[in-house]
């Protein structure tokens, strides 16, 4: 098996635990992060390698080196810098992970719009299909369901040949205050709003005890357009596309809580892009100062995607952590 393995940790699918078995089974050096350039988390060679120094072919010498890399990134992110890893999730009912979620961001990021507020949000919906950037269950080499996490990493174990114990962790054990109840309508909603989410999970229960044991490597599905949202750093937004059927930069859409702010084109050179065969002329980043979108407060969400509207890069939108 190539290594490492990444794991796609989609919020409040018991990621963490399955991160925290993993980092005392492989041991804390062998275990690369990324969740964010301004967390904690983050292990420090992803935020020089790639959050700072935006250095793929360094990055991929650290993360060879390594045994799992795991964190709150889409399968696109990843997929050029190790184009051989397997990848490992976990899937939850989707209701049930956007209550979850919901109580997570009241108790830890300060939250203070209603429930319903939360879930119609676009940002927190089909989280699980948008993680996964156009893969599905069966193209990953092993997914779990949170459901079933002892039985998820019991196959886990037998399936890598490894020795990880179970823990719960980051459950949300908040108080009676913050316990969640939605009626029947607004379950009803919550599915209607996550209708891509609640495809994946029914196929993902239906595979979950018979998937194969032959090794796959997904792949990113995106065939016109590659690219990634590489986030915010000094105040900036940054990061890069191109699109492989026209010779000249991509025009893109920057949008704030879905309201369009700018246009801008993708022209700005990225050499060290270009070693992973991805422009001949380097020309494919773009950089955008956050104050050029307005005001931008803290959970507001920035969107970008191409002007014709068929892809929208790896990690967007981004929840702006302020």
């Amino acid at each position: 098996m190539q290594y490492p393995l990444i794991c796609l940790h989609i919020p409040k699918t018991a990621g963490t635990s399955f991160r925290v078995s993993a980092e005392q089974y492989f041991g804390e050096s062998n275990v690369l992060l990324d969740y964010g350039a301004d967390t904690e988390n983050t292990s420090a060679d992803i935020i020089e390698s790639y959050y700072e120094r935006e250095d793929l072919t360094g990055l991929r010498e650290h993360g060879l080196k390594k045994k799992l890399l795991c964190g709150h990134f889409t399968l696109s992110r990843y997929r050029e810098v190790f184009p051989d890893s397997p990848v490992v999730t976990f899937f939850r009912d989707p209701v049930k992970r956007v209550v979850s979620e919901f109580v997570h961001f009241t108790n830890h990021y300060n939250y203070k719009g209603t429930f319903e507020q939360f879930y119609k949000n676009p940002n927190f919906q089909n989280r699980q299909h948008h993680t996964l950037a156009g893969a599905k269950p069966a193209d990953l080499d092993f997914f779990g369901l949170t459901e079933h996490y002892g039985q998820s990493l019991e196959m886990f174990n037998k399936r890598y040949n490894t020795n990880l114990v179970a823990s719960s962790l980051n459950k949300g054990q908040y108080g009676p205050d913050s316990i969640v109840k939605p009626t029947g309508q607004q379950i009803e909603e919550i599915a209607w709003l996550n209708q891509a989410d609640m495809k994946l999970y029914s196929t993902a229960v239906k595979l979950f005890s018979v998937q194969s044991e032959e090794t796959k490597v997904a792949g990113n599905m995106a065939t016109r357009y590659s690219g990634n949202f590489g986030g915010v750093r000094d105040n900036k937004l940054h990061g890069w596309v191109r699109d492989s059927q026209s010779d000249t930069p991509a025009s893109l859409h920057i949008a704030v809580n879905g309201v369009q702010q700018m246009v801008i084109t993708a022209d700005l050179p990225r050499p060290d892009i270009t070693g992973n065969d991805v422009n001949s002329d380097d020309r494919c980043g773009f950089m955008v100062h956050l104050a050029d979108l307005g005001t931008v407060n803290q959970l507001d969400s920035i969107s970008i995607a191409t002007e014709d509207g068929l892809f929208e890069l790896p990690n967007s939108p981004l929840v702006f952590a302020a």
